[in-house]
């Protein structure tokens, strides 16, 4: 016996044995955990071990030929053995990877990657086997396979093609089942999706079978995927009439009682047109599942109407108003009338000062204005010396300081005079007043204004009172702060200690 032939007889009689223990013990370490790989170890001590067994004496120990029938059978049942064992491993591996999507929150990996794997695996074996133990040659039938799948493919090119984009859609996952899509004219909710095409059904409850080669050359919207948070933009159109500010405040109550309209991310209201006698608006509303738009959308409308009602914001009706446009007289209707200018005039506890005459000179001197909530009204510095009265809304005197940080000084009540601010001291300060909500404002001219307090004594000690509590006002505001900071200065400055070693005072 040669040394070789002696070598693989000590494997068999003493390595296989010790093996075989080894894998008992590791199969029953994996049996007290319920471990899954236990099928791929069974095959491998009951199968693939004896197997090997059988072919190492065959071939190297009693030197049998390769080509000897005892030797290809041996050789053939352990590669299938192995090759048993390996799909099994391949197996669990894919089990594991199907389930862990789950659990991490994403969409299934598709079965057909899970399965790729153990098709190469069973080819190779089958190609091994065939051509490498049993010398069978492959070529003529390569060239035969060759031919028939050059014929088939023309055959079966459209068939092909759909197999291909959905081995693609199945790989990049561009949406899942449960997804609403739309790709074309269809949308609808994915119910599945498999090789050759993807079925959907459309809130017509009808089904819908796409081929794949038609969604891998189309556009898809997914309206599920990243994120299932969707937004439905609503155009509808208000009276001009409306006061913006009104307009948007009945909008966005409608949209904060409508079911399923999110408050994070909040509805929003934008205006799009300007015309008369309509004005064009786009409410922003956000819901969290795309198959409840069409009924936020009924929702959201059936309550603009009461919403509008409940508020005084008439919302139009073409079908049966009937608009003649004449700007000259539309213009003429909107002007102020005398009587009510004197009558928003004597709402200023400082012009009840004048008499009758003196209000009747101002009264052409007057118009009436409408400033939005956050709108700057009037501001010290300025050239604009207009003397106004707030008639309706509510706004507040404010201090600006370098041009964009403010502080509310004071509020400024309805039938307040408004106007002849006088600048606060320091540089890059202003008072302003800023309107709160939508305010109705009597404006008369400076040139009005100052005549008629040149000859009233009593109005122009009034106004100039006003101005003075006004700065006190700013004055008693900047001292608060300044001592407001001084304080924090102390209580951050270090206190010495008598050793001469500072602390901080708590």
């Amino acid at each position: 016996m040669s040394t070789s032939s002696f070598l693989w007889a000590i494997v068999v009689i003493v390595v296989v044995p010790l093996t075989v223990l080894a894998v008992s013990e590791f199969d029953e370490r994996l049996r007290q955990r319920d471990s899954p790989l236990r099928g791929a170890i069974g095959i491998v001590r009951t199968w693939a071990l004896p197997f090997f067994a059988t072919w190492a004496v065959l071939r190297p120990v009693l030197g049998r030929d390769v080509d000897s029938l005892g030797v290809q059978l041996a050789t053939t049942a352990l590669i299938v053995a192995l090759g048993a064992a390996v799909l099994r491993v391949l197996r669990v591996m894919a089990d594991g990877l199907a389930g862990r999507p789950r659990r991490d929150g994403r969409g299934p990996i598709p079965q057909l990657l899970l399965a790729l794997p153990r098709i190469i695996v069973l080819l190779t074996i089958a190609w091994v086997l065939v051509s490498g133990v049993w010398n069978v040659d492959l070529s003529s039938l390569l060239t035969a396979l060759g031919v028939t799948s050059l014929v088939v493919s023309f055959a079966l090119q459209d068939t092909l093609s759909g197999l291909a984009s959905g081995f693609l859609l199945l790989s990049d996952q561009p949406f899942q089942p449960g997804d609403w899509i739309i790709s074309g004219d269809t949308e609808g909710m994915v119910i599945d999706l498999n090789w050759r095409t993807t079925r959907i059904r459309t809130r017509n409850g009808d089904m819908v079978i796409v081929p794949n080669s038609q969604l891998a050359k189309a556009n898809i919207v997914n309206y599920t995927a990243p994120e299932p948070v969707h937004r439905i933009v609503v155009p509808l159109q208000v009276a001009f009439s409306n006061p913006p500010t009104l307009a948007k405040e009945m909008l966005l109550a409608a949209a904060r009682e409508t079911a399923g309209v999110l408050s994070d991310p909040p509805p929003n209201v934008r205006v799009v047109t300007i015309d008369d006698p309509l004005m064009g608006y786009e409410v922003d509303l956000w819901v969290e599942d795309y198959a409840i738009v069409p009924r936020v959308r009924s929702d959201f409308g059936s309550l603009v109407w009461y919403q509008s009602h409940r508020l005084g914001v008439p919302l139009p009706s073409p079908a049966q108003d009937l608009y003649l446009h004449d700007a000259a007289a539309m213009a003429e209707a909107a002007k102020p009338t005398p009587a009510s200018i004197r009558s928003g005039l004597q709402r200023s506890p400082l012009l009840s000062l004048l008499g009758d005459d003196d209000i009747d000179r101002l009264v052409p001197s007057s118009k009436l204005a409408r400033y939005a909530a956050g709108e700057l009204m009037v501001e010290s510095g300025t050239s604009a010396r207009d003397l106004m009265v707030l008639l309706d809304g509510r706004a507040v005197l404010v201090l600006i300081e370098d041009g964009a940080v403010e502080s509310t000084v004071g509020d400024i009540a309805e039938g307040e005079t408004i106007g002849i601010l006088e600048s606060p001291r320091g540089e890059g300060r202003t008072l302003a007043v800023r309107a709160v909500t939508d305010c109705d404002v009597l404006t008369i001219d400076a040139a009005a204004a100052s005549e008629i307090t040149s000859r009233n004594a009593g109005l122009a000690a009034a106004l100039n009172r006003l101005r003075e509590i006004r700065a006190r006002r700013v004055d008693r505001l900047l001292e608060a702060r300044a001592t407001l900071a001084v304080a924090e200065a102390t209580t951050a400055a270090p206190t010495p200690l008598d050793d001469g070693v500072t602390e901080s005072t708590p």
